[in-house]
């Protein structure tokens, strides 16, 4: 294997670590790096490549916990799931426990055990697939 390969494996892991921020394709980039000292110094392409697993698998493990500590949480939440919490105001009757309620701007399907009205301001307290969960204030 020509170190040109080795060197080419390292920027496009190092470019992909850039675009996605995973902070793990850095390490195989890195390994690619050690690969190609190795085919520089003469080493067989199989030692090469185990050393590029072992280099890259080794970076990994022993980093995992900082990366965690310094990697960002999905803090994504769905739009039914923002409104937990939030205030909704009843529409419209659909049975006698389902509702139709304004909720964020949109309307929403509502599932309550209390008593309420069309009009009434209720609260958000969960979801259930798309249908929001209400309870009266």
């Amino acid at each position: 294997m020509d170190i040109l390969i080795w060197i080419l494996i390292a920027i496009i892991f190092i470019i992909l670590e850039l675009t996605t921020n995973t902070f793990v394709l850095l390490w195989f980039g890195i390994g690619a790096v050690i690969a190609a000292v190795l085919n520089h110094l003469g080493f067989d392409i199989y030692i090469q490549f185990i050393v590029f697993v072992v280099v890259s698998a080794a970076l990994i493990l022993s980093t995992r916990k900082f990366a965690n500590r310094i990697t960002p949480e999905n803090s994504k939440k769905t739009t039914a799931e923002r409104l937990i919490g939030q205030k909704a105001k009843v529409l419209r009757q659909i049975d006698e426990n389902t509702f139709v309620v304004s909720a964020g701007g949109e309307e929403w399907s509502a599932h309550t055990n209390d008593s309420v009205a069309i009009g009434d301001s209720v609260k958000v307290v969960g979801i259930n697939s798309i249908i929001l969960i209400i309870e009266r204030i």
